[in-house]
């Protein structure tokens, strides 16, 4: 039986965390993200009491699949993992419409095959199809198309294996008009980019942008100008379906791309998977952060935090921030 999901700040009991990754991926977590038994611990130590003494965060998961993500995402930077919590709450907590990834709300969208989870890949990561083209900017807001892609990503971010191995993304951006980027203002999609970085906290290992037509060539260099340069060598563009064979496995990649796995089913796995996790995203959805309150300085109320790290390649930069 699955434990009870619980966002108070001072869980019933503390967690003890038993890892799922099979050895391969402990090695891919030590080796990469400097995680290991040793550094695990103190390392969920920290972040929980960070967030118990934050006066502004008020209600936040504590259970070691949530906080990983974070540790994991700042390559236990743990200082930076702190950082990383209080933005991602700040951001679900200014624009809350786009962190609805209720399946029920999103069942249209889902049914219409825009952005589908397609399993992973050889080196285990997720490689996950978003059909941005294929969107109706009449019905779906960019808002929603943002749920749809959140949703997407967060039914299989508590999985440890994506959360060491990341992500591949692929954009097909055939179908896109005018329409599609008329919804799109300055204001809003610098919100969407900040947003769509924030709610992840996933490693992001390569990003495949397909048949972008000319009329969208502005707005893919503006989204790429917005990204870590690290991020920015892991785009690669492809004209045509020919040269995505070549970089994605085809027994992942759909048929309609040229691959073995149907696309349909893949969807219908998805719906499934995201329906079973439903209690847990609408018990998500109370996280929040109480931005009425003064915020702490950063640097005295992380001071005692970073005296009780001893490895400064731990602690690093407060504000570094890790594509991989």
């Amino acid at each position: 039986m699955a434990p009870i999901l619980r966002v108070e700040k001072k869980p019933a009991r503390e967690e003890v965390y038993q890892t799922s990754l099979e050895p391969k991926y402990q090695l891919i977590a030590r080796d990469e993200l400097h995680e290991n038994e040793y550094s695990r611990e103190p390392a969920l130590a920290q972040l929980r009491e960070f967030i118990v003494k934050h006066p502004q965060i008020k209600q936040c998961r504590m259970d070691s699949a949530f906080l990983l993500r974070f540790l994991r995402n700042r390559k236990f930077n743990v200082t930076a993992a702190c950082d990383a919590i209080v933005r991602y709450l700040t951001m679900k907590t200014l624009h809350p419409e786009f962190f609805n990834f209720d399946p029920l709300h999103l069942n249209k969208l889902i049914g219409e095959h825009l952005v589908v989870p397609l399993g992973q890949d050889a080196e285990g990561r997720l490689v996950l199809l978003i059909r941005y083209g294929q969107f109706n900017p009449e019905e779906h807001s960019p808002e929603r198309q943002v749920n749809m892609i959140g949703l997407a990503i967060e039914t299989h971010f508590d999985n440890e294996q994506y959360q060491v191995t990341g992500i591949v993304v692929v954009i097909d951006m055939l179908g896109i008009s005018l329409a599609h980027l008329a919804v799109l203002t300055v204001p809003k999609l610098k919100v969407m980019t900040t947003i769509t970085g924030e709610m992840k906290m996933v490693r992001i290992k390569k990003v495949h942008l397909l048949r972008v037509p000319s009329l969208a060539a502005k707005l893919a260099e503006f989204w790429i100008s917005t990204t870590p340069a690290k991020l920015q060598q892991r785009m690669k563009f492809h004209k045509t379906l020919d040269t995505l064979k070549d970089d994605i496995d085809p027994e992942v990649l759909p048929t309609i791309y040229g691959g073995k796995q149907s696309l349909e089913e893949a969807n219908e796995k998805f719906h499934k998977l995201a329906l079973s996790q439903r209690d847990r995203f609408l018990k998500q959805a109370e996280m929040y952060i109480d931005l009425s309150i003064p915020a702490p300085n950063a640097k005295n109320a992380n001071a005692a935090l970073q005296s009780s790290v001893a490895d400064e390649s731990v602690i690093g930069s407060f504000r570094k921030l890790n594509v991989d």
